[in-house]
């Protein structure tokens, strides 16, 4: 799949509220009817095994345990343990560390290297496992135990080797935790001095690893995929902020409704479920104006790719920091992209590799093939 695809993938346009029956949901692609399914959190709950009609076959998946599927007030509680590690100040006190690592991580990549998994990844695992106090020995696990945990999902769930692979991640993943519960350094030390139990302290770590370096490694790819065919933004903050609007990191994501209500003209009923599709309305054309052009210069740009209300990320400046820290070198640099390895998805497009060459060498391979094939977007460069 070509760069250019993976973007009209996105190009999703906006409609009435309408029952999707291959989701077994309402869907919901206005900016207006989005925001409101984020942001009321008393009709639309994040807590699907409490509130879902439907069977939940991944309900031991911490991600539908954790924070992200908690409503207030036990939500607010447990906000507000983690709350100060990622206020600005703190996140901010986080850049110089964050950026000798980028800098040391392009300075081990050769002329052709892999995006994802010689920066992105790395990048992103070694920032949210410092804040866990994970060691860097186990950093690999923690990757392979996030594809095994995030992968376990709906219909995925019936495939048994999703399924041994799942199960072997979290009780790898739990014995980790514990015995890191023996000696707590970084957040684990804060949240030991909560009333979580010890399965509620094993879910939020794992919540933390897992959307911590998710959300920033996919980010920063998409960033790149962006960026790639045009000149270095004078200003990497509203160029990051339109990334997030154009390609965000999370297409879209569940609510269950409480309450009989009304949305959209259409009456919903408790327990259904409701997909709030965030890439749709940040394409909303009542919001955004020529809403499917890319813009690295947008403002105002109140997208909602990290959400709204109760459950906005509670990473996002971080995440923001470590991808304009990771574009600014990639920036000063001449690159291209001469590869793409992607993935479709029941939900969107997974990129799994993102091949970049120096000039130099990029120059050399034009010569001998043509990078039409792989759908090359352009040059990384001034």
């Amino acid at each position: 799949m070509s760069v250019e695809e993976i973007f009209a993938f996105h190009a999703q346009e906006v409609g009435p509220v309408r029952y999707a029956e291959s989701f077994g949901a309402w869907v919901v692609t206005r900016y207006s009817e989005v925001d409101r399914v984020l942001t009321d959190h008393t009709v639309f709950s994040s807590d699907e095994l409490r509130h879902s009609v439907g069977p939940v076959p991944h309900g031991s998946n911490p991600l539908v345990r954790g924070l992200q599927a908690m409503d207030p007030p036990r939500h607010h509680a447990l906000r507000r343990i983690v709350s100060q590690v990622f206020t600005p100040r703190a996140v901010a006190s986080l850049e110089p560390g964050i950026t000798a690592r980028v800098d040391a991580l392009l300075a081990s990549a050769g002329a052709d290297f892999d995006l994802v998994g010689e920066l992105a990844y790395p990048l992103s695992v070694h920032t949210i496992a410092g804040l866990l106090g994970v060691r860097p020995s186990r950093w690999p696990d923690f990757v392979r135990w996030t594809e095994a945990i995030t992968s376990f999902f709906g219909t995925f769930t019936a495939d048994e080797s999703r399924q041994a692979a799942f199960h072997e991640a979290i009780s790898e993943l739990g014995d980790y935790f514990r015995e890191e519960f023996a000696r707590p350094t970084g957040i684990i030390a804060t949240l030991l001095a909560s009333d979580l139990t010890e399965d509620e302290l094993i879910d939020f770590c794992a919540l933390l690893l897992i959307n911590g370096h998710e959300t920033t490694k996919t980010l920063l790819v998409n960033a790149v995929l962006c960026l790639a065919s045009r000149p270095k933004p004078a200003d990497l903050r509203p160029a990051v902020e339109e990334v997030l609007r154009y390609l965000p990191p999370t297409g879209g994501t569940d609510r269950f409704v409480t309450w009989p209500t009304v949305l959209g003209g259409r009456e919903l009923r408790p327990g259904q479920r409701v997909v709030a599709m965030i890439s749709a309305a940040n394409r909303d054309p009542a919001v955004f104006a020529d809403p499917h052009t890319f813009d690295p210069g947008r403002m105002p740009n109140p997208h909602l790719s990290f959400g709204h209300g109760v459950h906005f990320c509670l990473g996002a400046h971080l995440a923001r920091m470590e991808v304009r820290i990771a574009l600014a070198a990639l920036l000063d640099r001449s690159w291209s992209i001469t590869d793409l390895d992607t993935r479709r998805t029941p939900v969107g497009i997974d990129v799994l590799e993102v091949s970049l060459a120096s000039a130099a060498e990029a120059d050399r391979r034009d010569e001998e093939e043509d990078p039409a094939e792989y759908g090359v977007s352009g040059q990384i460069d001034q």
